[in-house]
């Protein structure tokens, strides 16, 4: 009998106890008999007993593989190490989660047609939901290529009245597991959650599919992250030159984040501007820092090197005018003051700027500027209509260097006779003259001149190309830049 016997009967039922719940893949396995096969046996002082050597040496051996198997299959620390070696970019969520003890193990473990589905981490809050989900083959290798949300595979968010409060989706990310989560716009108000999963087949859509039944569902209590919520109001109000009121309303701090909440009305003028249901188009610009200056969030800015961890934004209607905005960031600073500084906001309005041109003098690219907006218009042809329905429509291509937001923005085409109609866009955009230093600077370049890759108008049923032709944009999605505020938080 060789004396190790004993010793490997005791390490290898230890390993099954602790990994019991994990599906251990096979080189894993291969790596811990190696451990135990390949300690020596000799050279070990009477000081120290060759078994009790033997148990140290191994438990240590089987320490690392756990480790690695942790690593690997632990998602939720996977990533905290991950994060932490991203700079500026930790999640801190994940993080306080863990600490709090609110990371939960369903236990989940489903087989079916040679595949398992494993989730061994959970983490919830009123403002997100996270697991980390593995699907292994018979082989026990993840297969991170297999499993796709759609209309047949669901991951639903259920709350204590059994409601669906809101649907799970893949953030990509990592290839150790299915990095799920669903971001609540509205925090839930519940003591429990229940996660469905609803898992019906596995594989590409056009290729050959997997059916099968990889159903599951578990609770997660929310009592305790309820408790560690907290809400703390903000005071503040600002009055831009052009007619929009900003006001501070509170902050609310969750396990995996923080919301952030403010109210905008426009002044009569202002809504003049933005006729029927067009000021509802709005957008916010800001950004958080430390008191020495330190960037800690930007929301829609034109600058290089931002940071942005923001989670989730809305924004609702209250009445005329008057709009309700939240954002759900990874954190604020806690315990130490910081600044709220308004940059700008977009608002869409009736424009009215137009330029005239004749097509054919494009062999020569044409210039116009409106509203500090740059078009430079370079060429006509005529093109396949987008209907696709065997008609043509005429294209002008340009290149611009926008200082306007392009999205929401109306545009008609006016032919010699006065004719009008519709003109679209259609190609790329990027961010110019953009510096890390500056909040307010910043261009968006329409089309990209080092391809050479131009923009377009595609001005829908105008079957020829006129001898004169009038671009007007009837609305414009206008960037206001004048805000000169900030809040001190403490």
């Amino acid at each position: 009998m060789n004396y190790h016997e004993p010793v490997d009967r005791e390490l290898k039922r230890l390993l099954k106890s602790k990994t019991q719940e994990l599906v251990v893949p096979d080189l894993v396995q291969v790596a811990v008999e190696h451990s135990l096969h390949s300690l020596p046996e000799q050279n070990v002082t009477k000081a120290y007993p060759k078994n009790k050597w033997r148990w140290v040496a191994a438990v240590l051996s089987l320490f690392l593989v756990l480790s690695t198997i942790s690593f690997y299959t632990v998602p939720t620390f996977a990533e905290m190490i991950r994060s932490l070696f991203v700079k500026n970019h930790p999640d801190i969520g994940l993080l306080k989660a863990q600490e709090l003890g609110l990371v939960h193990n369903p236990q989940i473990k489903v087989k079916d047609k040679g595949y398992t589905l494993v989730i061994n981490e959970a983490v919830a809050d009123p403002t997100r939901v996270t697991i980390a989900l593995q699907l292994f083959d018979r082989k026990g290798k993840h297969v991170r290529d297999k499993l796709f949300l759609n209309d047949e595979n669901t991951i639903s968010i259920k709350d204590d009245q059994g409601n669906i409060i809101d649907t799970m989706y893949d953030m990509g990310f990592t290839n150790d597991f299915y990095y799920m989560v669903a971001f609540i716009d509205e925090p839930m108000q519940t003591d429990k959650i229940t996660i469905e999963g609803n898992i019906h087949s596995l594989g590409r859509s056009g290729d050959k599919l997997t059916q099968g039944d990889w159903n599951f569902s578990f609770d997660i209590d929310m009592k305790e992250a309820n408790r560690q919520t907290r809400t703390e109001e903000l005071n503040g109000s600002y009055t831009t030159p052009n007619g929009m009121t900003v006001t501070l309303k509170r902050l609310t701090r969750m396990v995996q984040g923080v919301r952030f909440e403010l109210e905008t009305e426009l002044d009569e003028a202002a809504l003049a501007r933005s006729p029927g249901d067009l000021w509802e188009n709005q957008m916010l610009s800001f950004h958080f820092e430390t008191i020495e200056g330190e960037e800690i969030h930007s929301v829609n800015a034109r600058k290089s090197e931002s940071l942005y961890t923001l989670m989730t934004s809305d924004s609702r209607v209250i009445e005329n005018g008057k709009m309700h905005w939240s954002y759900t960031f990874r954190f604020l600073p806690e315990n130490e003051p910081y600044r709220f500084i308004l940059d700008g906001y977009y608002v869409t309005e009736l424009d009215g700027s137009k330029f005239s041109f004749r097509p054919s003098d494009l062999t020569e690219p044409k210039t116009f500027k409106i509203e500090n907006d740059t078009f430079e218009l370079v060429g006509a042809s005529l093109e396949d209509s987008q209907n696709e329905d065997g008609s043509y429509e005429t294209a002008i291509s340009f290149y611009g260097e926008i200082e306007n937001e392009i999205l929401n923005n109306q545009w008609s085409a006016y032919d010699a006779e006065g004719k009008k109609y519709e003109a679209h866009f259609r190609g790329s955009s990027s961010y110019i003259n953009t510096r890390p230093d500056s909040w307010k600077e910043g261009l968006i370049e329409m089309g990209d001149r080092n391809m050479p890759n131009p923009f377009q108008f595609r001005i829908e049923g105008l079957s020829q190309i006129p001898e004169e032709l009038t671009l007007v944009r009837e609305v414009v999605n206008k960037r206001y830049t004048d805000p000169d505020w900030s809040v001190l938080i403490e």
